[in-house]
């Protein structure tokens, strides 16, 4: 069956991630070349080069593409105000806990180069945003108390990385439990 060449482009261009996930996990981000990368899409360096401007572009589109802020948008925008916060946060930690499990490979990457830190550091500030827009909506529709909607943002997110890195389970609803009031 023949493909059209966006077709064709498009899966040349996933075939070159998943070839970089791999190898970076093994390596390191750092200790990769280009051309480990291209031998390990059975491609050449400029053909990689056509794709990703550089290294550093292919970790950031990595990050972006196969991280979890594509899942938080979705999560986020579907749910905005129409399930109570509680359900959807708690699914949210639950998502973000199974993705960091089942890519261990990709979690490698986050936390194991000097260069990805920066494509990182933006996308987690990127997703503290969208979290804590979530929970000032909530806040204003009296559902959540109100509190430092950054900090908490920050807190749900690294509590789950933290612990998914060092191995300790998180009960994601007993932390969610301590956005809301106390019922009584």
């Amino acid at each position: 069956m023949a493909r059209t060449r966006k077709e064709q482009a498009e899966w040349r261009r996933e075939q070159l991630l998943d070839a970089a996930l791999t190898v970076f996990a093994a390596k390191g981000v750092d200790g990769a070349s280009v051309k480990d990368l291209a031998a390990a899409a059975g491609a050449t360096p400029g053909l990689l080069y056509r794709y990703f401007d550089s290294k550093e572009a292919l970790v950031q589109a990595l990050l972006a593409e196969r991280g979890f802020l594509p899942r938080l948008r979705e999560l986020l925008t579907a749910d905005h105000g129409t399930r109570p916060a509680r359900q959807v946060l708690t699914e949210l930690l639950a998502a973000f806990d199974r993705l960091l499990t089942e890519n261990a490979d990709l979690v490698a990457v986050f936390f194991g180069t000097t260069q990805a830190r920066a494509a990182l550091a933006e996308l987690m500030a990127e997703g503290q945003r969208l979290v804590g827009d979530f929970l000032t909506v909530r806040i204003a529709a009296g559902e959540l108390r109100p509190h430092d909607v950054a900090t908490a943002a920050k807190t749900l997110l690294a509590t789950v990385a933290v612990n998914r890195r060092t191995g300790t389970p998180v009960d994601v609803a007993r932390l969610v439990q301590l956005l809301f009031p106390e019922e009584g």
